[in-house]
């Protein structure tokens, strides 16, 4: 088997050696969140180190690859993607995964990084990648894209916003005939209705639906909807499509359309059902 392990960079290798001078002040003037981010910058080091010890008992072929640094003839080459991390990592790496090879995303550091899509921890990693081929598994659907008919960018699992780049002005645009000016369109999946557009105020989605939900947001009245498609006209000169986060993004300029539909789901490694239905117990205690 040959698996690859993506990494990510912890805040304090990114702070330790920025240039930025408010970065550099806020580091050392700071002795408790420095001392948080040497902390948290430990606790991944040993999680790595544990997951590679494990793979290579196991005689696993590992490819490390620093997630800036993924491209699909690595991911196509592996038969297992491991994700080191939080759910940005987990996201970045799913955009290369265009077959059914399957994921398993390990969260770093679970006291301080989310990570809905992670299933296990350094702790537990053993245990569950033994029991690798018998262990529970989800298929999350994907969204895939086309701006003006043309296939673009990469299947987004999390949720997909098309706004002005600029927060502060207004984002112009027609779905269905009706024609909107407010913050932008906030489009998720099932498993991004979790995420974003829980905060905003929607319900989540059944993570086995291949239907999406959508938000107008800034928007009086009526202003979300499921459905499993969905053409957006853009009546925004330099529109923006922002896709699982801030890493990942298109221009979707005034005179273009964007289509979307549900698009080639991924295999994930763990029992997100269950997450789901945990993440959504705990907020209704609290709220």
């Amino acid at each position: 088997m040959k698996v690859a392990l993506i990494y990510k960079k912890s805040v304090w290798e990114l702070f330790s050696n920025s240039k930025d001078s408010n970065v550099s002040s806020y580091i050392s003037g700071r002795t408790e969140a420095k001392e948080a981010f040497q902390k948290s910058h430990q606790t991944q080091k040993d999680t790595i180190q544990t997951i590679k010890n494990t793979l290579i008992a196991s005689g696993v072929e590992i490819e490390m690859v620093y997630r800036s640094g993924i491209s699909e003839p690595i991911i196509s080459s592996v038969d297992l993607v491991i994700t080191v991390g939080g759910d940005g990592t987990f996201l970045e790496a799913s955009h290369y995964i265009t077959d059914n090879t399957p994921i398993l995303g390990v969260n770093s550091d679970p006291v301080r990084s989310v990570g809905f899509f992670c299933s296990c921890t350094g702790d537990n990693f053993e245990g569950l990648f033994d029991e690798f081929n018998n262990g529970p598994r989800t298929n999350l659907s994907r969204i895939s894209m086309k701006i003006d008919g043309s296939s673009v960018g990469p299947p987004v699992l999390n949720d997909l916003l098309f706004a002005n780049p600029n927060p502060a002005a207004t984002t112009r645009y027609e779905v269905d005939g009706e024609t909107y000016r407010n913050s932008g369109i906030l489009i998720s999946t099932a498993a991004g209705s979790t995420a974003w557009s829980f905060q905003e105020g929607l319900s989540p989605l059944s993570l086995t639906s291949d239907d999406f939900q959508f938000i107008h947001r800034g928007t009086r009245g009526p202003a979300s909807g499921i459905t499993s498609s969905i053409k957006i006209n853009s009546l925004t000169r330099k529109g923006k499509l922002f896709i699982d986060g801030e890493h990942y993004s298109l221009p979707l300029c005034i005179g273009q359309s964007l289509e979307i539909e549900c698009g080639q789901p991924i295999n994930v490694i763990g029992d997100l059902e269950l997450k789901q239905s945990e993440l959504i117990q705990r907020y209704i205690k609290t709220s």
